[in-house]
């Protein structure tokens, strides 16, 4: 690593499990990692929050999962400072990506610092029409939604294919909103009220108001999109609430065709303690393992972890997506990097519209 760069950085860094707003600190000579020769360092300008950082911070049962002391996040916007001799890009482009997983849960090396290191395939180049806070807002959340219609969803640009977003106001949500779109989906999503004009603005074609309809949406759905009815039923659902994935995930067949798929992303998110864990992790095996002859849903159900590294495809194809303005990015807020850990109780009340950024710079 170049002489000329420093050794020690702003970073918010956590010794101890528990609430971000009370274990998360801001540090003055945290260590400048050190990538290796086929990595990048990059100089970080945004970073984006994600549910997953903070709930790993508190979940009372993952001390293990993190190293500690650890920085939390993985999504980054920013210049490279240090390159890999494979990797083909050079000191001074910029970039946006995320740090992998390992690094981030293994090594406690994640974005919300000043400067971080990352593998090329996670990274792609950032189109100059396009801010580093609205690129941080990708990465995770938008290969998420990706994931889900494409690899999981088996989506092709204008199969028109419809698909129902249980969530569509939050990160992975709303750009699973405006992929679908840009595909050329049918795209029904779940909103409150207050959110209705933001997720109708991302391109939904039809929502729910799920506070109206309770205490059954699934009954809701059943009655608006039957399945005896292919124009109305939907091919893919993207479950981005997870809290009631049980009950919906058994009702599906009544709405999602026989060769749909419903995708959970934040099903098992959702624990606070040993009893819900298990409750949660029981559910899951349930719905994962208990075949329909015994009983099980009559509906394929994938329960998403993302794989970043297989997805360099999709980042590039997002860049462009973003440079044309496609994609917008769907940003609730941007805070400044010493408020940092003021943000965190937006983003775990379940309320943000969109992602949280923050601008590092």
């Amino acid at each position: 690593m170049s002489s000329s760069l420093p050794t020690t950085q702003l970073a918010w860094v956590f010794h101890k499990h528990g609430d971000p707003t009370s274990v998360l600190h801001l540090e003055k000579d945290y260590p400048v990692p050190i990538p290796s020769a086929q990595q990048i360092l990059v100089r970080v300008h945004a970073v984006a929050l994600n549910p997953f950082a903070y709930k790993a911070i508190a979940a009372p049962l993952t001390p293990f999962l993190f190293k500690k002391p650890g920085v939390p996040e993985a999504d980054f916007s920013g210049v490279v400072v240090a390159e890999s001799r494979e990797s083909g890009l050079k000191i001074g482009q910029e970039v946006f990506g995320q740090v992998p997983a390992l690094l981030v849960l293994r090594k406690g090396l994640g974005s919300l610092c000043q400067y971080v290191i990352c593998e090329p395939a996670l990274v792609t180049l950032k189109p100059p029409n396009v801010s580093h806070e609205h690129a941080a807002s990708f990465p995770l959340a938008g290969l998420t939604a990706y994931a889900a219609l494409v690899r999981h969803g088996g989506m092709k640009h204008g199969d028109g294919k419809r698909v129902f977003v249980n969530g569509g106001s939050g990160g992975v949500g709303a750009w699973a909103i405006q992929i679908a779109k840009a595909k050329g989906a049918y795209v029904v999503s779940t909103c409150s009220p207050s959110t209705r004009a933001f997720v109708t603005s991302l391109g939904a074609d039809a929502t729910v108001d799920y506070r109206s309809v309770q205490p059954s949406l699934p009954a809701h759905l059943a009655e608006s999109y039957p399945v005896s009815d292919p124009d109305k039923a939907f091919d893919i659902i993207i479950d981005a609430v997870g809290t009631t994935v049980g009950r919906l995930y058994a009702a599906c067949p009544a709405f999602l065709k026989a060769g749909g798929v419903y995708v959970d992303v934040a099903g098992t998110a959702h624990v606070d303690g040993l009893r819900s864990a298990l409750s949660a992790l029981g559910g899951l095996a349930n719905r994962v393992l208990r075949p329909a002859w015994l009983g099980g849903t009559r509906r394929r159900y994938v329960p998403l972890l993302l794989n970043a590294k297989e997805m360099s495809e999709e980042l590039q194809e997002a860049a462009e997506l973003l440079a044309s303005g496609t994609l917008k990015p769907p940003i609730d807020s941007v805070w400044r990097f010493e408020n940092a850990r003021e943000a965190y109780p937006k983003i775990m009340s379940g309320r943000a519209r969109g992602k949280l950024v923050v601008a590092v710079d």
